[in-house]
């Protein structure tokens, strides 16, 4: 194969003919070349421009929807007449929120929600945990707020956490990070 007899695409042949259908268009409105160069951009665009519009949107609910909340203690209806559970993730600590394998303290982060990624506790004893937050379970957001009759006000906080221990077992379940807010009234 030699390049040099391939034809430039910006410049047409010296013996290059008209074809039939050329023939049949009385002063074409672009060359044949500049309309294959604007149906090839235009084919490009029309396939990019979807795919961005997915990637970003899938980024905007990434971002958005784990950290959005409702303020009554009810998950918007959902959650409605419930009374808060004990905590066990550490032991002892408020009754406040309800769900969930696991609630507590333990998986609060910085910013009062519950902390997604991954995390390995050593004590009391070995725990390799990957945290993701999830709005499936309060009414679609992560969290609700709880205001106590004691005057604190915490958020209830939603992930779907996969726990493995150093014996082998593991277990992957709803958890709940009981974050103090603060106080309110």
């Amino acid at each position: 194969m030699r390049f040099d007899l391939i034809p430039a695409m910006e410049t047409a042949p010296a013996d290059a003919t008209p074809s039939r259908i050329r023939e049949l268009i009385p002063n074409p409105p672009a060359a044949r070349r500049t309309l294959f160069k604007g149906l090839a951009v235009a084919a490009i665009s029309a396939t990019l421009v979807p795919f961005d519009w997915a990637l970003s949107r899938r980024q905007a609910v990434a971002a958005d929807a784990p950290t959005s909340e409702w303020t009554d203690p009810h998950c918007g209806g959902y959650g409605v007449n419930y009374t808060g559970q004990a905590t066990n993730w550490w032991s002892g600590g408020p009754s406040e929120c309800h769900g969930g394998w696991r609630r507590g303290g333990r998986p609060c982060n910085a910013e009062n929600r519950h902390w997604d990624g991954h995390f390995t506790y050593s004590s009391p004893w070995y725990e390799d945990v990957w945290s993701q937050r999830t709005t499936h379970y309060c009414n679609g957001r992560n969290a609700w707020r709880w205001s106590a009759p004691s005057g604190n006000t915490f958020r209830c906080s939603d992930a779907w956490t996969h726990i493995y221990w150093s014996d082998g077992t593991d277990r992957a379940d709803l958890t709940i990070a009981v974050c103090f807010v603060g106080v309110y009234g």
